[in-house]
């Protein structure tokens, strides 16, 4: 059976968002406005992994997928695909990240909760994620490509659309 890796923030639900909100005070512009490494001229890495730790802390108490997301997870199962649900969290997040994906009835075999997603890419075909890295990495190893698109990843030269919906039909042939 063909496996697929599929991110959670910004891919499932707004991360960005959420986490603007968090530290717009700090004067962050808006996500609208981010590029690759925005946050360096804001933070120390250390303080910028406490906010994401932070944010990804409050997810379960309230913030929704996005539209679409759970019948994107559902039809990439029923196409066949095994869904490894992967974030790149603090692995003290597994339970508060499990009883989000349940909460919204989000469909996966597999969660990895961890630093590095490429040790996942050895035995699966594709990858949706917003990281243009990760997208590179996966595609210099022979893995599908795509995520939704983003103003820190859109100039990258991958297959990048508007909605889930998009990238499902872009996945179907492919996978």
């Amino acid at each position: 059976m063909k496996r697929i890796i599929v991110d959670i923030d910004n891919t499932l639900w707004d991360f960005a968002g959420s986490f603007w909100k968090k530290v717009r005070h700090l004067g962050v512009p808006r996500p609208s406005e981010w590029q690759v490494d925005f946050w360096k001229d804001f933070f120390t890495f250390e303080q910028f992994l406490r906010y994401i730790d932070e944010v990804h802390e409050e997810q379960d108490a309230g913030a929704l997928p996005f539209p679409g997301a759970a019948d994107f997870l559902s039809a990439l199962r029923t196409g066949g695909l095994r869904i490894t649900i992967a974030s790149h969290r603090d692995p003290a997040r597994r339970g508060a990240t499990e009883r989000w994906l349940k909460a919204h009835g989000l469909a996966y075999d597999e969660l990895y909760v961890g630093p590095d997603k490429t040790i996942l890419f050895d035995d699966h075909q594709a990858l949706v994620d917003d990281s243009s890295e990760l997208l590179d990495k996966a595609a210099s190893r022979g893995l599908i490509a795509a995520g939704l698109r983003y103003p820190w990843n859109r100039d990258s030269g991958h297959s990048l659309f508007e909605s889930l919906a998009e990238v499902l039909v872009y996945l179907r042939p492919r996978c």
